[in-house]
């Protein structure tokens, strides 16, 4: 029993760990993801205007979205857990 607990309390420590180095990181994952998108819109833009079909744009729109929406969710967790 004693051994479980001990695992247990480990465990517990180390996902502390990783939480609070986590929370720590979030500015420089928050940057990651902006240069990405200026990145792929740079890239989009730069392709000659009969390159960018609908699908190229289609891409783009959603990685937009998903980058809003993940910006979105940090904004609310940061907001409703202080």
């Amino acid at each position: 029993m004693l051994p479980q607990v001990l695992a247990g309390l480990g465990l517990q420590l180390l996902s502390a760990g990783c939480l609070f180095w986590l929370q720590r990181l979030q500015p420089l994952f928050f940057v990651l993801a902006v240069g990405a998108l200026v990145y792929q819109g740079w890239l989009v833009c730069r392709r000659p205007p009969r390159a960018r079909d609908w699908k190229v744009r289609a891409i783009l729109a959603v990685s937009l979205a998903l980058n809003v929406m993940m910006i979105g969710g940090w904004v609310a967790i940061s907001v409703r857990y202080r």
